[in-house]
């Protein structure tokens, strides 16, 4: 068997004479080449050695490590217990201690948030992160985080347990005096904070989070419906506009430029009618659905209490009818997985 070498790359030299890079092997002899690496600089360097034999080619690929970057990141990421639905924060430093300038990205779990996901360290450079855990259900979220770097990848466990704390309403539910039509009356309760933490709570009219988006859903679906219909009309409309003007035109149009004028209005008329209801829609993915009655009024709708205090809410009741009135309200608050619902009956 006649093998040969095919010349190296930068970097690689043989120990071998050029001459010897070409050479016959025996039946069951075999035949050693000794590579020498002379590096230029700190730096990766990569070849793939060509081999060719009377009945076969293949590949010996050569590979030389330079530089590398080393991330230090901490080896576990752990929030402890908080409460449900409070945004905790955990300050995180990553440094370089490596020997060149590298980029990272690192991927963050659902219920975890990340104050920046990618970047650039040069070597010995630090930067500070902020994780930000926000469980919005009261159990232990255990996942882990992806650390990515230099064509390396770093597992890094994150955990925290929520929890419901104390926080609650003085009355569940509020009847309301006999009022006389047009005139109104007040009952009074107050939502109590006795946690360690600031609280958050707005009033709602769904008690839960999932019927907020199905009925945002449905509003979409009638806007979508509502866009089509207008459209159709428009469309109809263009052309009967299209038909008159064609037999009404004087000379100094011919069909082309009447045609091009009945197009450009048109396209006018459709990007309008989609900017319209690209509002609307963004209106409707951030209504918050705060509570809505035309006979029960709760103040305020929404606001902040701090620990171990309370706020004092009014309840108004204004009868447009000689009926028995019921309807409920759903407090949405800091430090409660479910919603706090408060009945008013007058």
């Amino acid at each position: 068997m006649k093998s040969s070498l095919k010349s190296t790359g930068k970097g690689f030299t043989e120990a071998a004479d050029i001459d010897n890079m070409s050479c016959r092997v025996a039946p069951g002899m075999e035949i050693s080449f000794l590579i020498k690496f002379s590096p230029e600089a700190k730096s990766d360097y990569s070849y793939d050695l060509m081999v060719l034999t009377e009945r076969e080619k293949f590949i010996v690929p050569i590979r030389a490590v330079g530089c590398r970057a080393m991330l230090d990141f901490p080896d576990i990421l752990d929030f402890g217990q908080v409460p449900v639905k409070h945004v905790t924060e955990k300050p995180v430093m990553i440094r370089n201690v490596g020997e060149k300038t590298t980029k990272w990205k690192i991927q963050v779990p659902s219920g975890f948030e990340l104050s920046k996901q990618e970047g650039i360290l040069e070597v010995g450079q630090s930067e500070q992160l902020v994780f930000q855990f926000i469980p919005q259900e009261s159990r232990v979220y255990k996942d882990e985080v992806i650390l990515c770097y230099d064509h390396l990848e770093a597992v890094i466990p994150i955990r925290g347990e929520s929890h419901n704390d104390n926080v609650y309403l003085s009355k569940s539910h509020i009847h309301m005096d006999p009022t006389s039509i047009t005139l109104y009356s007040h009952q009074y309760y107050t939502i109590v904070n006795k946690s360690q933490v600031p609280i958050e709570f707005s009033w709602r009219a769904f008690a839960t989070e999932k019927e907020e988006n199905e009925k945002k859903m449905r509003l979409n679906m009638q806007l979508s419906q509502e866009e089509a219909e207008e459209r159709a009309m428009l469309e109809s409309q263009d052309q009967n506009e299209s038909g008159d003007e064609s037999l009404d035109s004087d000379d100094s149009y011919d069909e082309a430029e009447l045609q091009l004028k009945r197009e450009r209005a048109q396209e006018k008329a459709i990007a309008t009618l989609q900017r319209k209801y690209q509002g609307i829609r963004k209106a409707v993915e951030d209504d918050p659905m705060l509570f809505q009655d035309e006979i029960f009024t709760i103040e305020p709708l929404q606001g902040k209490i701090w620990p171990n205090t309370e706020i004092t809410c009014c309840v108004t009741f204004k009868p447009q009818g000689p009926y028995h009135y019921s309807c409920t309200a759903f407090c949405n608050t800091t430090c409660s997985e479910e919603r706090l619902a408060l009945n008013m009956t007058g």
